[in-house]
């Protein structure tokens, strides 16, 4: 039945493409799967949400020692890297360009943290308690 052709009576004798699937006689009872059984797109539960840097679309400047300070380590001195801070590759360097700058033109010490900016909350998650 599917795939062939059937004959139809008339004068030209033409042939006349059949369905190309018909349901077997046997399967003629049986229901079609209805809508509500089919699978439902949804996004996947256990995606994590993508990690935002915490300065994308904040100005970097040399000038705003309290928000650098945030990212020098307060008894070295020493800038600390992204594995600690989280921020994009872009911003630690802007970060890093700043705080050089700031160290240069006398706004930051070098080798220790303003004690004024000791009592301000953590941006960076470090792992060692001060």
């Amino acid at each position: 039945m599917a795939g062939q052709a059937v004959a139809v009576r008339g004068p030209w004798r033409r042939l006349v493409p059949a369905p190309l699937w018909e349901r077997p006689r046997r399967l003629q009872h049986e229901q079609r799967p209805s809508p509500s059984d089919q699978p439902v797109q949804m996004e996947n539960p256990y995606k994590e949400p993508p990690k935002k840097c915490i300065l994308c679309g904040i100005n970097v400047d040399y000038k705003n020692v309290q928000l650098l300070s945030q990212f020098v380590s307060p008894h070295t001195g020493c800038i600390y890297g992204r594995h600690i801070t989280g921020l994009c590759n872009k911003k630690q360097k802007e970060i890093t360009k700043a705080i050089k700058r700031a160290h240069v033109f006398g706004f930051m010490p070098v080798m220790f943290k303003d004690p004024s900016f000791l009592t301000d909350p953590k941006i960076c998650n470090v792992k060692y308690p001060e």
